[in-house]
């Protein structure tokens, strides 16, 4: 019985272990793309304060907004144009229709 026991404490470890190797670069990409959301919403024109609690503020889909920039091809291009040294529109960003709406609107 305790050969099944040392079988079963081993594999809960490898269990484990597998689940922080597969969440860790998930989650790493999921706080990048919050602070590129908010900041290319402040850029937009949406409110700082607004666009830190977007969910509760605009209305916009959240959820879509995430997974659009958290698939996005060009985030290396993102981060440059955040900083100021790329391209002079961000026409590139598939969220900037959507942050460009809602700032015009009478959401913020």
């Amino acid at each position: 019985m305790q050969f099944v026991n040392s079988y079963f404490t081993i594999a809960m470890y490898l269990a484990v272990i597998a689940g922080v190797i597969i969440a860790a670069p998930r989650w790493r990409k999921s706080v990048a793309s919050k602070r590129r959301i908010k900041r290319m919403m402040v850029c937009c024109g949406i409110d700082e304060a607004i666009a830190s609690n977007a969910d509760h503020f605009l209305k916009l889909d959240m959820n879509a907004v995430r997974s659009r920039c958290r698939n996005c091809p060009v985030t290396e291009l993102c981060d440059s144009w955040l900083n100021g040294e790329a391209v002079a529109s961000n026409n590139f960003c598939p969220n900037v229709w959507h942050f460009t709406k809602a700032a015009n609107s009478s959401q913020c």
